[in-house]
């Protein structure tokens, strides 16, 4: 057998993405490599699996999850994280099958940077009892270190992965929006659900409800969890129930968004749809111009106010002076927090920068001129850039903060210092 294979080799190239991309902090399920990189493991997982096994009932067959979940039950002296996501995996009710399952498990397993230890069980302790023939990557000794080997450079890299979002991995790997809300309490949400294959599908929403207030429940979406509660296999009335029993109290309620933000319809809930008898083509065409619209008004706003986007990485006290002397220190202590950047749109207004969620356009810092003391960035990270504020005006404040950002490229973190600059004489920064 060759001692290459396609598998390993776009391994590789999706592994070396992620590692280039944990530079610049976690990875999200956003990012564009994590879909076929999971593809491609599980590729790994199932490639000469011996899937035929003869038991006392007669011929069955098993995925990957069949032989991880044994090897975590039998053998001694695994890493408890192992043992720990396997049993996360298995009491996880929003995934039935034992593909859902490994799937679940590759995840698990990635932010919890234990996805090498059952691989070690087979290419290291040679316990290959049955489970991959010949032709396999994990059967074989050399591509198996490989493999392995690769394994280990995931266990080095922070993957911050929504694992709530497993509902849909029993049919398919793409992942829709999944989006967790807390609503007022309330007598009537205002929703309408029509229950198939044990899911809960939002058939209707009425017009001024709490649940129709900025959109958060839509025609289509999938109601996941009530109250902390899974709902998936519930019998139609037992939501209307569990509302009951909660009544006065707030409604926390986790969603899986029939639509993404270009108004495409998630591929998993098309089939729901028409089992309910709702146009999905309609709906398509619905949440398409309400994701157009929405694009068009962020743009214009955007282009008016001369708003740039950005991300925001977070903010350091640097105590009582608000010189651009502390900048370069605040920027390497933000920069070496981990903390998960947030997409921004950065205003530079007539009094004021404010700085709003791309997501929702909900404001996160608003400062006024006479709040900054000075802006600026190190010369060798030119695509950081910050400015520090005081909490009153800066010539009489006693406490300052600086607030640290990342340019998508060095010019614009030049523009945005020019344009701050521009707006405060006073300002003193470096390039």
């Amino acid at each position: 057998m060759s001692i290459s294979d396609p598998l390993i080799k776009e391994l590789k190239g999706h592994i070396l993405e992620a590692t280039k991309a944990s530079c610049n902090g976690a990875i999200l399920d956003t990012q564009s490599f994590i879909l076929p990189l999971c593809q491609v493991l599980e590729a790994i997982f199932r490639k000469g699996l011996i899937n035929a096994v003869h038991s006392a009932f007669g011929l069955t067959k098993r995925d990957y999850w069949s032989w991880v979940e044994k090897t975590s039950q039998t053998s001694t002296g695994l890493q408890g994280s192992f043992k720990s996501t396997v049993e996360a995996v298995t009491n996880n009710q929003c995934v039935a099958t034992p593909q859902g399952r490994g799937r679940l498990f590759i995840r698990h397993a990635l932010k919890s940077k234990c996805l090498h230890i059952p691989v070690e069980t087979i290419v290291r302790l040679r316990c290959n009892d049955g489970i991959y023939d010949e032709e396999s990557i994990i059967g074989n000794e050399i591509l198996g270190e490989i493999f392995l080997s690769l394994l280990y450079q995931c266990s080095h890299i922070d993957f911050d992965l929504k694992l709530e979002n497993a509902s849909f991995l029993d049919e398919t790997w793409q992942l829709p929006i999944y989006q967790e809300y807390e609503l007022v309490p309330c007598m009537d949400l205002g929703v309408f659900l029509g229950h198939v294959n044990g899911r809960a599908v939002v058939v209707k929403v009425e017009e001024g409800s709490v649940a129709a207030e900025d959109n958060k429940i839509e025609v289509g979406d999938v109601i996941d969890e009530a109250f902390g509660i899974c709902i998936n296999g519930w019998r139609r009335g037992r939501v209307s129930s569990l509302l009951r029993q909660k009544r006065g109290l707030p409604v926390s309620l986790k969603v899986i968004k029939g639509h993404y933000a270009n108004g495409s319809v998630f591929p998993g809930v098309v089939p729901l749809l028409r089992r309910l008898h709702l146009d999905v083509d309609s709906l398509q065409e619905q949440f398409r111009e309400v994701a157009l619209a929405e694009s068009q008004e962020t743009s214009l706003t955007n282009n008016q106010l001369g708003g740039q986007t950005v991300q925001y990485l977070g903010s350091v006290s640097v105590g009582g002076s608000g010189d651009v002397s502390q900048i370069e220190h605040a920027v390497t202590a933000v920069s070496t927090q981990n903390r998960r950047p947030v997409a921004v749109t950065l205003i530079t207004g007539e009094i004021g920068v404010q700085t709003l969620l791309k997501t929702n356009r909900k404001t996160v810092l608003n400062h006024s001129y006479t709040e900054i003391s000075s802006c600026g960035r190190r010369n060798d990270m030119p695509d950081y850039f910050a400015y520090i504020a005081g909490d009153t005006s800066c010539s009489i404040s006693s406490h300052f903060t600086c607030y640290v950002f990342r340019a998508a490229t060095v010019e614009q973190s030049r523009d945005i210092l020019l344009t701050l600059a521009d707006g405060f004489h006073r300002t003193h920064w470096a390039v």
